[in-house]
């Protein structure tokens, strides 16, 4: 476990999780002309986000659960925590994006169907519900899609560690096979029906697949596999022995052995779950230290990174448009445009974006919303007794 029981290890991995989306959306022109396992691993981005699952579900184990498996804090508490840290950047980022997407509707539709587009489109994203929209689960901001399976899990916290609760410590490790096959399970039907009648893939956008991938049920499973996870952990604190080390190296280097490969594997199966015990693997090595790596990802300098990682995963669409904005603008007297030096200055701009969010934005209207909801938290909250009604920090 890193130092003070924290898992300052886990907020570095946060930072490279989320840049390795950013690569996958953006940063294609950098490998072009490169070897065919380098293109795979590129093109194997959206696996990152299995791991904000599995991390996610280990993570608020680790924050809100006792040794024995029961909430430190209400049920309303930890909601209005939660609301605090992922919606105010959320809103932002859709508000930055609005006359983007606005002006794109307007001039691909008529005005009553850009209307209706842009009210559902952007009602749903505001509600947190367009992930069980597939026509609506990309649109606005696509990487917000995850926010809203997120929020799905976050409603179902309390009640699944209350149930989580009762498992015994010897079968942990059989409740992790069994949710990884849960979370297989749809994968290999899609397969075996060909629903949408075409090879699923990263540019595929049969309904189904689309189902598939971003249906908040589907990807329960892997959430639910860091909360087990996270349940081990405390429970085996006081006896843990090694640094971890094996464990996260040997994680590390299945992750890049498999996406190296993925050209090779079916894309439905990479996309959901098939990674998930990779995933617990290197999460678990992590928070028992994770060795060299554990040591690198928890240095200060990744830590202040892997903090902002969350404003870096949202606000990657606003900034790339702005980016784009800035390059049309210039190029009269610079060329920008070419995918490798427009990339060059998104990269850099959109780090530091975070981190200025993070800072001005993310942490103080935390504190906010924390404030705002108070006296819904206070109202009518019955803790069970010995639980608080505190909130952990997360």
């Amino acid at each position: 476990m890193s130092r003070g029981g924290t898992l300052d290890a886990l907020t570095g991995l946060r930072f490279w999780a989320a840049l390795y989306v950013v690569v996958f959306h953006f940063g294609g022109g950098w490998f072009e002309g490169t070897p065919g396992w380098m293109v795979s691993i590129y093109q194997s981005g959206y696996v990152s986000v299995g791991l904000f699952f599995v991390l996610s579900g280990f993570v608020l184990a680790y924050s809100y659960l006792g040794p024995e498996g029961r909430m430190k804090a209400a049920p309303r508490a930890f909601w209005a925590a939660r609301l605090g840290r992922v919606y105010p950047v959320y809103v932002l980022a859709l508000v930055l994006l609005a006359p983007h997407v606005i002006a794109g509707s307007m001039a691909a539709n008529t005005v009553w169907v850009s209307a209706a587009k842009l009210a559902v489109g952007g009602g749903s994203a505001l509600l947190l519900v367009h992930a069980w929209l597939p026509p609506a689960a990309l649109y606005w901001n696509p990487p917000g899609w995850s926010v809203a399976v997120e929020a799905f899990f976050y409603a179902l916290f309390p009640a699944a560690t209350a149930v989580l609760a009762k498992l015994r410590l010897q079968r942990f490790l059989l409740a992790l096979v069994a949710l990884w096959g849960l979370g297989l399970l749809p994968s290999l039907v899609y397969l075996g029906l060909d629903p949408d009648g075409q090879p699923a893939s990263i540019v595929a956008r049969g309904t189904w697949l689309t189902v598939l991938e971003f249906n908040p049920v589907l990807r329960l499973p892997e959430f639910l596999m860091g909360v087990v996870l996270g349940r081990f952990f405390l429970r085996e604190a006081p006896t843990h022995k090694g640094s971890g080390a094996w464990m996260a190296a040997g994680a590390a280097l299945l992750t890049l052995g498999a996406t190296a490969a993925s050209a090779h594997l079916p894309f439905a199966l990479m996309h959901n779950a098939l990674l998930a015990p990779v995933h617990a693997l290197l999460v678990y090595g992590l928070a028992r230290g994770g060795g060299a790596l554990g040591w690198f990802l928890s240095r200060p300098f990744m830590v202040r990174l892997g903090a902002a990682s969350y404003a870096l995963y949202i606000l990657e669409h606003p900034v790339w448009v702005a980016v784009n904005s800035l390059a049309e603008s210039l190029a009269p007297w610079v060329e920008l445009r070419a995918p490798r030096p427009l990339f060059a200055v998104y990269l850099p701009l959109v780090v530091g974006a975070s981190l200025l969010c993070h800072r001005w934005v993310e942490a103080p209207m935390r504190e906010w919303v924390r404030r705002v909801l108070q006296p819904w938290v206070e109202r009518r909250e019955s803790a069970p007794e010995g639980v608080s009604v505190g909130t952990p920090r997360a």
